[in-house]
């Protein structure tokens, strides 16, 4: 299986943060057997693990240029085992960045360094468009992509 980080661009309040988390809740809904670690609530946001069939899934909903992915280093703590036993080791890392700046240079920073392939995605928003559909197909979508790397389609 390739290790990936599946990164969610765009600029502020275009849906990513809800985006990953419904990832994250179409997930577990569709696989109720998988074993997930609590979530880590910062002001709605996750910050989780999910294994699904040996797969570990990491998922970070803070992007901004100041949130925890910077801050903390959680990127980090998700693809480095020897950093972080509890959440690192990830093989498939899910996260929200901006379309420039410090959490894209992060996210290549950390894929070039623990051997990860990126797929950047941007996140599905419209001005005038119902917002919940535009998170929820982005979410499938997401998934979708998770299923093709876990059965080595990608």
């Amino acid at each position: 299986m390739n290790k990936t980080i599946i990164a969610i661009y765009g600029r502020q309040a275009e849906g990513k943060s809800t985006t990953i988390k419904l990832a994250y809740e179409f997930l577990i809904s569709r696989y109720p057997n998988a074993i997930f670690n609590p979530i880590v609530d910062f002001s709605g946001d996750i910050l989780s693990t999910v294994e699904l069939n040996g797969i570990r899934i990491g998922f970070e909903s803070q992007g901004d240029p100041s949130s925890r992915i910077i801050t903390q280093d959680t990127l980090r703590k998700l693809a480095d085992k020897d950093f972080n036993i509890e959440m690192g080791g990830c093989d498939i890392i899910i996260c929200a960045t901006r379309t420039e700046g410090q959490t894209v240079k992060k996210v290549d920073e950390i894929a070039s360094k623990f051997g990860y392939h990126t797929i950047w995605i941007s996140s599905f928003w419209s001005p005038t468009l119902n917002e919940q559909v535009l998170n929820e197909k982005a979410a499938n979508n997401i998934l979708d992509i998770i299923i093709s790397l876990i059965i080595g389609q990608i």
